[in-house]
C-alpha cells in the first residue's frame, strides 16, 4: 500500500512539473514575442507629420524578413502585426516575424497575390493571452464592432483602409462549402446575409479583407472547426 501511495504522488509531482513547464514555456514565449512586436513598431513606424499618418520602414523591415508583406493595424486594439507570406506549409502557424519558434505563431496570408486579387484572406491565432487575432470573436457584439469598424493595412506599394461589414463564426468545412462556388458579387451579398451584425453604413468596393481564427462559440470541446470571421472593404488610401 505503502508503494502505491508513493507511486501515485511521484507521478503526481511529474504531472504538475509538466503543467509548470508549459505554462512557464507560454509565459516566456508570450512575454519574448510581444517585448519583440513592441520593438519593432518603434522601430518601422516613421512619423511623417506633412501628411499626419504614419509610413512604413519596408527597407528596414525587408532586411528583418523577406517573407513580411504588409502590415494590420486596428486602431484602439492591440492587433498592430507585420503581415507573413506563408508558402504553404504553414510555417507562421508556430514561428513569428523573426523565423523563430512561438506557439503566438504570426499573422499571415496563404494567398499568392495578396492585397491584389479581389479577396485576401489573413490567419491568426485565437491566443488566451489576448494576443494576435485573440478579439475577433467580440466584434460579434454590436457595440464593439461599430467603435472598432476600421482597419489599417499597410504594404510596400500602397496604403489602404478597410471598413469591417460582417462578422459571424461558422464551421471551416461549412464556409467552404458555402462560398465554393460564389463570384465576387455573390460572395459580398452572403458575408452581408452571413453577419450577426447588419451594418448598412458600408460601401462595398472590389476588393475585400477577411480575418479568420478559432471559434469557441459553437463548441463545447477544443479542438474545434469552428472560426470567426471578420470581413471589411479594402479602399486604397495612396
Amino acid at each position: 500500500m505503502k508503494k502505491i501511495i508513493i507511486t501515485i504522488i511521484i507521478i503526481c509531482i511529474i504531472v504538475l512539473l509538466i503543467i509548470g513547464y508549459l505554462l512557464l514555456k507560454d509565459y516566456l514565449e508570450y512575454g519574448s514575442n510581444n517585448k519583440d512586436i513592441e520593438d519593432l513598431i518603434d522601430e518601422v513606424f516613421i512619423d511623417n507629420s506633412t501628411e499626419k499618418k504614419s509610413k512604413i520602414d519596408w527597407e528596414y523591415l525587408k532586411s528583418i524578413n523577406e517573407d513580411i508583406i504588409a502590415w494590420i493595424e486596428i486602431e484602439g486594439t492591440q492587433i498592430n502585426y507585420p503581415i507573413l507570406k506563408d508558402n504553404g506549409n504553414l510555417y507562421y502557424l508556430k514561428h513569428n516575424y523573426l523565423k523563430k519558434y512561438n506557439s503566438n505563431g504570426s499573422i499571415f496570408t496563404l494567398d499568392k497575390q495578396p492585397f491584389e486579387d479581389c479577396e485576401t484572406l489573413l490567419y491568426g491565432h485565437n491566443m488566451r493571452n489576448d494576443t494576435m487575432f485573440s478579439l475577433l470573436g467580440n466584434y460579434l457584439d454590436k457595440d464593439f464592432l461599430f467603435a472598432h469598424q476600421k482597419i489599417n493595412i499597410y504594404t510596400p506599394t500602397c496604403d489602404y483602409e478597410g471598413i469591417i461589414f460582417s462578422a459571424y463564426s461558422i464551421g471551416i468545412e461549412k464556409e467552404k462549402s458555402n462560398i465554393s462556388n460564389l463570384n465576387y458579387e455573390e460572395r459580398i451579398e452572403y458575408y452581408k446575409n452571413s453577419s450577426k451584425i447588419q451594418t448598412n453604413n458600408v460601401d462595398i468596393t472590389d476588393k475585400i479583407i477577411k480575418l479568420s481564427t478559432c471559434s469557441y462559440i459553437n463548441s463545447k470541446t477544443r479542438p474545434t472547426d469552428q472560426r470567426y470571421y471578420i470581413i471589411a472593404t479594402l479602399n486604397k488610401i495612396n
